[in-house]
């Protein structure tokens, strides 16, 4: 049976804690700050992070309030994890972490600019819902599927490679694809002669060349043989787009699916199928 709880706890309470617990909360998206490996300030700091949790109902005397044990226990043995990365309309961080072990789920959300992580127990039978609730409300853009094909950068060595990534992390406006380049969509439509009627991708080639209003990855792994499996989502002015991308001998398939909340909760839910 699942347990239904929340708590909120700073980036250094939570690495405290699950020091304590013999379990490692660092895990991406999460952002968590440093703390001391000097083992006397690490004493007290642990003594500090006791008091405060006791203050807040959330331990008595030596032990743990029982959901904060499953919490971090899930942390040692989930069955499923994802991660929920990307920006909003506004330009803030999404940063959400799920954990799950087919029946007991955990949720972990930090705010843009935020230190606190808040932590919420529910139902594995909630996941889908609750992941499918952590995009920006968007409708779906207009069209049908469209699949273009592009050449992937290859690089020469592996330092090649993560300097090249390094530098597609700090360009927010390609962060929705994976850092991959797929050449010849974004250009705008020609002019509409009388008559015509714009095709899917003449919608799609519209919408990638306008503004932006957001995006990221979702990110499963899972006990399965499928390995870690991504999407991505790309929010326009004309609305959003699942893009699901693949890399094939220096060429990348990315297909643009158009998606409101149903679509991404179906997605969500094939993945994480092939997950478990």
């Amino acid at each position: 049976m699942s347990e239904t709880y929340e708590f909120v706890l700073g980036s250094v309470e939570a690495d405290v804690v699950g020091q304590a617990l013999g379990v490692d909360v660092r895990r991406f998206p999460l952002r968590l700050r440093n703390t001391t490996t000097d083992p006397a300030r690490r004493v007290r700091l642990t003594a500090i992070v006791g008091q405060r949790l006791a203050e807040r109902g959330l331990s008595t005397g030596t032990a743990l309030h029982p959901s904060l044990r499953t919490t971090f226990g899930l942390f040692a043995d989930f069955r499923v994890s994802v991660a929920i990365s990307g920006v909003d309309g506004f330009g803030s961080d999404i940063a959400v972490l799920a954990l799950t072990d087919g029946a007991q789920a955990l949720g972990v959300t930090q705010h843009a600019g935020a230190d606190e992580l808040l932590f919420s127990l529910f139902s594995d039978d909630e996941l889908v819902e609750v992941l499918s609730g952590v995009l920006p409300q968007m409708p779906p853009a207009p069209g049908s599927t469209v699949t273009v094909r592009g050449r992937v950068t290859e690089h020469a060595t592996a330092w090649d490679a993560r300097k090249a990534a390094e530098r597609a992390e700090d360009e927010e406006e390609t962060s929705a694809f994976g850092n991959l380049e797929v050449v010849g969509t974004v250009d705008a439509p020609r002019p509409q002669r009388r008559g015509y009627r714009m095709g899917d991708e003449d919608r799609l080639r519209l919408a990638l060349s306008g503004r932006r209003l957001g995006g990221g990855h979702i990110t499963v792994d899972g006990r399965g043989d499928t390995g870690s499996q991504s999407l991505s989502w790309l929010d326009t002015e004309e609305g959003r787009y699942l893009v699901h991308a693949e890399r094939s001998q220096g060429e990348c398939v990315a297909t643009y699916e158009p998606a409101g909340r149903a679509e991404v909760a179906r997605a969500i839910r094939e993945t994480l199928a092939r997950a478990y």
